[in-house]
């Protein structure tokens, strides 16, 4: 039996077609909504029951969908159809990384004690873009746990400049160490 198609592959197939449409981040924003839309509590309990019918569901689809284009309603609507609507966020999210790809764009997560200013994640931003040679966009969070500092993650890299790492170091060098 085959297997089915995965957020990515949905993905993939929609930013096709937007790439030859010339509407890649247009559709983004419509996904988002959509999605914003689908998520919420009561469309997402209706969306999820068994015991509502295929063409209830539906309805609900092309109201949510109604003034987008096309075939941001028939992505929509194939998934409720197969019964992926859970889908839809992970097809967002993976639509919305090929986009960035496409457009020389990265994501990093900054990891702080408290939070940092505009002015200082703008000079972050500017520092990482520069050494990685793409537009880097920040997601800030913070952390009390790791006492001052920063944590940077960009794809699979860390760069670790965290007080709590490196009080962790100092004290594993001072108990391997000898006092002489």
């Amino acid at each position: 039996m085959a297997k089915a198609p995965t957020a990515r592959r949905y993905a993939q197939a929609l930013f096709a077609i937007a790439r030859e449409k010339g509407t890649t981040e247009a559709w983004l924003d419509d996904l988002r909504e959509v999605t914003a839309l689908l998520d919420e509590p009561t469309v997402s309990a209706f969306m999820s029951t068994p015991r509502v019918g295929a063409a209830d569901k539906l309805g609900v689809v092309t109201q949510v969908t109604a003034g987008r284009d096309p075939m941001i309603a028939n992505l929509v609507g194939l998934l409720t159809s197969r019964q992926g609507i859970g889908l839809l966020g992970k097809v967002t999210q993976e639509y919305g990384e090929l986009l960035n790809v496409s457009l020389g764009r990265i994501r990093a997560q900054v990891t702080t004690a408290t939070p940092m200013s505009a002015a200082q994640l703008k000079r972050l931003g500017d520092s990482l873009g520069a050494s990685l040679k793409k537009e880097v966009l920040l997601e800030a969070h913070e952390d009390t746990e790791i006492i001052g500092g920063v944590l940077v993650r960009v794809g699979d890299q860390i760069i670790d400049g965290s007080v709590r790492t490196k009080l962790a170091s100092l004290k594993q060098q001072l108990a391997h160490e000898s006092l002489t």
